[in-house]
């Protein structure tokens, strides 16, 4: 199920073919307003009130309102509803010194610029949230209707260095004892933390992960990510990135706290981006140190999940034909890894690795995820021949309608490069079904 609210009920965006809901007879463009009687005000409301075997709902469809029963017959409910405008989103009041938002470049679209501090974001789709604006009411509904996992950024539990990274909130910024009230009503929390050179590294770390691991199993891990830094940082506060000898340290450091977290908590409880390895050309740990990649959109073992999927997917394929030649796009960070697997391909294939610098953002940022649709087809149009297609990880468009973040399309890119663009979703088998016939 995605979406969150509407003003009155939640409005279906689409309905799964041979669901229970489509038995029923629900139809997309409904509004549900209540469910066995209980008044919807979001989608989670919806979900929680969605899981009896018989729903009662209250369907208003084409202005009027009619009962409909759906009952459950063992298969999925299959309803999809509408996601939630900007003003129907709890935004952040904070100014986080390090907030991605506030690096963007004026004149891009509007949505782009909308700072989300929602907890049912978080618990709908894994956003982090600050849980300094949020009040009683949202509290109590969080324990009432069990609303885990949530996904908390954390960044120092020192309740003075909080309030500075915050940009010095108007609400308190104390996060221990707003954690400790989850733990205790056994809401699962996944916590991060925005690491910044000098201002919350070192023993500050160190002080927030011995806060932090008491709370373990009720916060179950802690993600530690390097601050990323765009060109477009006027008039905010002065930070760097991790140097290569910083990184080499930081693995060190938390491999530590992982060995002495298994044997008193049972788990490593502490993960590090995968940028950070990068940075310090350090080996990834196995897949089982990530332990079931619980925050892997938080790129805390991406890059071993691909590598892996890739072997095991390479090693399956007895037909390994593979089309005549192609361009591989993606971020100057990936690049060398994606090179070395490609060329674990078939001799003689050609498929190249495209590795497009982030002109846009900057050179600081080396992620695929935020290339631009600009940036792509000025690197590719520089490179000479590319073949009969370029494949394009699905990370860098849009879910909803599938462009950059700059409002290229691949359409456009493809009409500009004269070559065939395609999508391909970001996992091993994916790439491997768009290389091999």
């Amino acid at each position: 199920m995605s979406g969150c609210t509407s003003a009155d009920g939640v409005i279906v965006a689409a309905i799964h073919p041979g669901s229970d809901a489509a038995t029923a007879g629900l139809r997309v463009h409904d509004r549900i307003v209540s469910v066995n009687g209980t008044a919807l005000r979001d989608a989670i409301d919806f979900q929680f009130h969605a899981a009896d075997e018989v729903l009662r709902l209250s369907v208003e469809r084409e202005g009027l309102r009619r009962p409909l029963t759906v009952v459950r017959a063992g298969g999925t409910l299959g309803v999809e509803l509408v996601a939630p405008k900007p003003g129907d989103i709890a935004t952040c009041a904070n100014k986080c010194v390090f907030c991605f938002i506030h690096q963007l470049p004026k004149g891009m679209r509007k949505s782009l610029y909308v700072k989300d501090d929602d907890y049912r974001l978080s618990f709908l789709h894994g956003n982090y949230i600050t849980l300094t604006d949020l009040d009683e009411a949202d509290f109590e509904r969080i324990v009432e209707q069990r609303l885990s996992p949530l996904y908390v950024s954390v960044h120092a539990t020192d309740p003075e260095l909080r309030l500075r990274l915050l940009g010095n909130p108007r609400h308190s910024a104390e996060i221990l004892p707003r954690l400790e009230r989850l733990a205790k009503a056994r809401i699962r929390v996944h916590a991060q933390i925005v690491l910044c050179p000098d201002l919350n590294d070192g023993p500050h770390l160190a002080r927030t992960i011995a806060e932090l691991a008491p709370l373990h199993p009720h916060v179950a891990t802690t993600a530690i990510v390097p601050v990323g830094l765009t060109r477009h940082r006027q008039r905010l506060p002065s930070l760097r990135t991790l140097e290569v000898a910083e990184a080499a340290a930081l693995v060190d450091t938390v491999e530590g706290w992982q060995r002495q977290f298994v044997t008193t908590l049972g788990s490593r409880f502490v993960f590090l981006a995968d940028e950070v390895y990068l940075v310090a050309d350090r080996a990834l740990p196995d897949a089982a140190a990530y332990e079931g990649f619980p925050v892997i959109e938080d790129g805390i073992g991406l890059v071993r999940h691909f590598e892996d999927g890739w072997r095991r997917s390479l090693a399956r394929r007895r037909a390994r034909r593979v089309l005549r030649d192609v361009t591989l796009v993606t971020g100057e960070m990936f690049a060398p890894r994606l090179t070395r697997l490609v060329a674990m391909l078939d001799d003689g294939v050609r498929a190249r690795v495209a590795a497009v610098p982030n002109d846009f953002f900057g050179r600081g940022i080396g992620v695929t995820g935020l290339l631009t649709g600009a940036d792509i087809q000025r690197h590719l149009a520089a490179v000479g021949p590319l073949g009969d297609a370029v494949l394009l990880p699905a990370v860098t468009v849009r879910d909803v309608d599938g462009v950059f973040l700059d409002d290229v399309t691949p359409a456009d890119l493809a009409r500009d490069l004269g070559v065939p663009v395609k999508v391909i979703a970001p996992d091993a088998t994916a790439l491997l079904d768009a290389l091999c016939r």
